[in-house]
């Protein structure tokens, strides 16, 4: 039997706090190796503005170019040169979300280039249409019939094909668009400033492969994610792992210090270094340790708001509890206020992040800087007000279902959240068919 939408999210994410606890045994104290993370991404973040310039001496000595991104347009701008420049007619890319960031595919498609996705999970999301639902599992939301369904539907795949052949059938796909391709743009886990290096971690292998492959290989990374050596791997990398997948380590690492000196890679190698408000939010002594998040997604898969109304409800390449905080600071309080509600103080995503970062206190401060600031849509909040009091009372939750229909297709109108379709209203209250019964 078929299960519901929700029930799919739950068994999901259940799956994983099952081989989550599971990894945790490989730790002899996995409290002490929080403690450490949590150190050594506070103290990359306190100096920063050093490892930075490090990152770009070395990484340039390698042979290879930094350029500085000021905001998403700004980073677009500088891949557009890069492209379009030299006639690129295919490109690959990584399942990252500092590429959602800044609208990679919608660029793309604007300057009429072939664009492929080397990650099996959003290979099916793109066939669809479809955005990344998890940061780790995109396609989270869609059962293996699903996915059989859209692989009939784009590719004739037959229907009833077991996981192993539908896995196998995209990576033969993937692998054969990987060889049209020209440039490979990728994300990066971390920034290594002691040796230049850019550090990747997958388990397909297909962003090693498109690396390889390609000519030119773009990154895109965060300024948050540089750390002061390659012997902080050791520390961050298991514990990416265990929170990402529930695995003791991820099947493939690799770290990339510039371009080919042999012939046997890309012949240029670009690290755009993005900004985007990020400085703003290390202005802020409380919100700063938001960045140190290594985007694992362990708070998404145990958030109960995020099982109950999914990743698209965020509207935002940053989702769940993380999101929460990140989102509106990053897009403008004004427009993101909302996700800051988007909480129920209950503390699972603080207690399960590898690096200690406090989930709920920073949600607490963005709702103190949205009261203080008076941020917020008058009417939506005036049509909650209505919502709280229509649940209050039982005379007027006994209304019409036509009035409670419009009631809340106003208030669902008046939001962000318009990404999931409203569940029918029963035409009797609770109160009403109690009585029935009893007469």
């Amino acid at each position: 039997m078929l299960m519901s939408y929700n029930e799919l999210l739950n068994y999901n994410t259940s799956c994983f706090e099952k081989r989550f606890a599971n990894s945790k045994d490989n730790y002899k104290n996995s409290e002490l190796e929080r403690q450490r993370a949590y150190q050594l991404r506070n103290k990359s973040l306190l100096n920063m503005e050093k490892l930075l310039v490090d990152f770009e001496t070395r990484f340039q000595d390698n042979g290879g170019t930094v350029l500085w991104a000021r905001d998403a347009e700004d980073a677009q701008e500088m891949i557009r040169d890069i492209v379009v420049k030299r006639e690129i007619r295919a490109i690959t890319r990584s399942n990252s979300i500092v590429l959602d960031e800044i609208g990679l595919n919608d660029l793309i498609k604007e300057n009429n280039k072939l664009l492929f996705e080397n990650n099996i999970s959003r290979y099916v999301l793109k066939a669809i249409g479809q955005v990344p639902y998890h940061p780790m599992y995109p396609a989270i939301n869609l059962s293996k019939e699903e996915i059989n369904g859209v692989l009939n539907e784009h590719y004739k795949l037959k229907f009833g094909s077991t996981t192993k052949q539908m896995v196998n059938f995209i990576r033969h796909q993937i692998t054969q668009e990987m060889a049209k391709a020209q440039v490979c743009i990728t994300g990066a886990n971390f920034l290594l400033a002691d040796v230049g290096g850019v550090a990747l971690s997958e388990n397909e292998g297909n962003i090693l492969k498109s690396c390889a492959s390609a000519k030119i290989h773009i990154v895109v990374a965060g300024i948050e994610k540089v750390i002061p050596s390659m012997e902080d791997l050791s520390i961050l990398l298991p514990l990416s792992s265990a929170h990402a997948t529930g695995h003791h380590m991820t099947a493939i690492n690799s770290i990339t210090c510039g371009p080919s000196i042999n012939g046997n890679g890309p012949e240029q190698m670009y690290v755009i270094l993005l900004n985007n408000g990020r400085t703003d939010l290390l202005e802020n002594e409380v919100i700063r340790k938001s960045l140190s998040c290594i985007h694992c997604g362990a708070c998404v898969s145990v958030c109960p708001i995020y099982k109950n109304i999914g990743g698209y409800a965020y509207n935002s390449p940053y989702i769940g509890p993380i999101g929460s905080v990140m989102a509106p600071l990053m897009y403008g309080l004004d427009k993101y206020y909302q996700l800051a509600y988007l909480c129920t103080q209950c503390g699972r995503c603080t207690e399960v992040c590898p690096v200690k970062i406090p989930i709920v206190d920073l949600v607490i401060e963005n709702r103190r800087i949205i009261a203080e600031e008076r941020i917020g849509n008058a009417k939506f909040e005036a049509l909650v007000r209505s919502m709280i009091s229509h649940c209050k009372s039982r005379k007027k939750m006994d209304c019409p279902q036509w009035l409670k229909k419009l009631e809340v297709k106003q208030l669902v109108s008046k939001s962000n959240f318009t990404m999931r379709e409203m569940p029918e209203m029963a035409p009797k209250s609770f109160n009403q068919m109690a009585k029935e019964t009893e007469n």
